[in-house]
């Protein structure tokens, strides 16, 4: 933000409820578990479940959920669906595949096991023809790949990639738990990498949650993309502080029910060219004040780094949001808004969501975001009766403002890839998905997608995206999953009449243990 705020209000506020309040709030009894990780069938199988209405609570836009949480919500599907008399077909066979997923962690839900000790809990193996170049962003040091964005930072060489994953975790426990999942990957450029695609460890105080270690976060609503924290970037190595169970609120805050809250901090590259080191942090509530409505605040920001350290009235200035007033002395830079959800049962599990965030704001006694970008969208999961067929359309669209700044000239990026929404700055994108599943299980998708980026330039960049999904069990549990799209590029890289066209086509393994 470059022009002097006042953001006590919201800053102040978001301290007592991500860091003070899940201390003491709860009993602390439930246990730590492992996360799941982006990628996974899991997600879409809960939202498919929740849109048909066996979830009660609409879920928040904080992930990745935790596996003890999803086996909560295993065991109510299940209780709703045995009350039901016309269950349909796919939805029993989703909830049989969340079952045998879930098993150990439903047993301890029961009573029935400890849970702890080390496990294999998956094996990946993906394999990915890509034909085409990533694109230049525009005003960021960082790029695009169609039909390949929020993909942990991974980019694919011309050509055959594959790629082999193992997940390694502890069980549910007390008071420790742990995750690593190692990534070897070969393309056709003869380039062998190992790397560490996610590794931390938990603990608690209470019913406060401590995770350290390297792992994507995603906040927000958004289908495609969310406009502070998606998992586009290579996942930071961070300090993460969150409630274990959900935070129940009394009194005047009792018309907001229960909260949700999370607090990360991390540092950013050494090797940036605009400032070195710079500190990254986010502050995030969800509360669900009725069971189909839930919404939530949020803010990160970038500060500090390597010759614009902070000292002494710094940090108060930090926190009610006063700049410098020319970029020389600038900090800090911060983005900050709120997105919901409302689901209506009435219209057939209709959902309707919007994330509205600005990188400026008006307004001094109730700080307001402005120069802002958002993202709306519906869900329709009953497009047919039974619920085999659901849509999503959704569109979305940033400002000149936008993941840019004055002292942090690579913008809103780590590694090369920008940590927000992948559409990148002046950009808008519409996109649409529909959804079929078929009484065993499987499940396709047709999406397509046009995203211009610069749009308010001379010479935009357009991309025009369409690509089919399939995911279906082989051989009991074991999931495959393919892709194939097209994409077509106007003013590729900004340049007037040039185009392009890239081409998809993937398919990979997962057995989970």
């Amino acid at each position: 933000m470059r022009r002097v705020t006042k953001r006590i209000f919201c800053v102040v506020l978001f301290l007592l409820v991500t860091v003070a309040v899940p201390v003491w709030a709860g009993d602390g009894s439930s246990l730590l578990s492992a996360n799941i990780p982006f990628g996974s069938e899991i997600y879409n199988y809960i939202s498919k479940l929740e849109g048909l209405g066996y979830l009660s609570l609409v879920a928040t836009g904080t992930k990745p959920y935790s596996r003890l949480r999803v086996a909560e919500w295993v065991l109510e599907v299940k209780g709703r669906m045995a009350a039901e008399a016309d269950v349909p077909a796919y939805a029993q066979t989703l909830l049989g595949v969340l079952e045998t997923e879930f098993q150990r962690e439903l047993a301890v839900l029961r009573g029935e096991g400890s849970g702890g000790g080390l496990l294999v809990r998956g094996v990946d193996w993906a394999n990915t023809y890509y034909e085409g170049h990533a694109l230049a962003q525009h005003r960021t040091l960082s790029t695009y790949q169609p039909l390949n964005i929020n993909n942990d930072g991974d980019k694919y060489a011309e050509g055959l990639n594959t790629a082999f994953t193992v997940r390694i975790e502890t069980g549910s426990h007390h008071d420790f738990v742990a995750s690593l999942t190692p990534r070897f990957s070969y393309d056709d450029d003869e380039e062998a990498d190992l790397t560490l695609k996610a590794g931390y460890f938990k603990t608690r105080l209470g019913n406060l949650e401590i995770q350290a270690g390297k792992e994507a976060m995603w906040w927000g609503q958004g289908e495609r993309g969310s406009r502070v924290l998606t998992n586009n970037s290579t996942p930071q190595t961070a300090l993460k502080l969150s409630n274990v169970s959900p935070i129940p609120l009394g009194g005047w805050l009792g018309l907001l029910r229960q909260m949700n809250a999370t607090f990360f901090y991390t540092e950013l590259e050494s090797d940036r060219s605009d400032v070195p080191d710079p500190s990254f942090t986010g502050l995030r509530a969800d509360f669900s004040p009725t069971a189909d409505f839930t919404f939530a605040g949020s803010l990160t920001a970038f500060l500090g780094g390597e010759g614009h350290a902070l000292h002494g009235d710094d940090y108060w200035d930090f926190l009610i949001g006063e700049n410098a007033l020319t970029p020389a002395e600038d900090k800090w830079n911060i983005i900050a808004g709120f997105d919901l959800r409302w689901r209506i049962p009435r219209w057939n599990g209709f959902q309707f969501y919007l994330e509205l965030y600005g990188e400026d704001q008006a307004g001094s006694l109730l700080p307001w975001p402005s120069k802002n970008a958002w993202i709306a969208g519906i869900y329709l999961p009953r497009l047919t009766p039974d619920g085999a067929w659901d849509l999503t359309i959704e569109a979305a669209e940033t400002g000149k403002a936008w993941y840019v700044h004055s002292l942090y000239t690579n913008g809103y990026t780590y590694r090369g890839d920008l940590i927000g929404d992948a559409m990148g700055n002046d950009a808008e994108r519409y996109y649409v998905k529909l959804t079929n599943y078929t009484p065993a299980g499987a499940r396709w998708a047709l999406h397509g997608e046009y995203l211009k980026m610069a749009k308010t330039s001379a010479r935009p960049q357009e991309v025009l995206s369409r690509w089919v999904t399939f995911h279906t069990r082989i051989c009991g549990d074991l999931l495959l999953e393919a892709t194939a799209g097209v994409a077509e590029i106007d003013n590729e890289n900004f340049q007037a009449g040039k185009t392009a066209t890239n081409y998809i086509i993937s398919f990979g393994l997962t057995k989970n243990f």
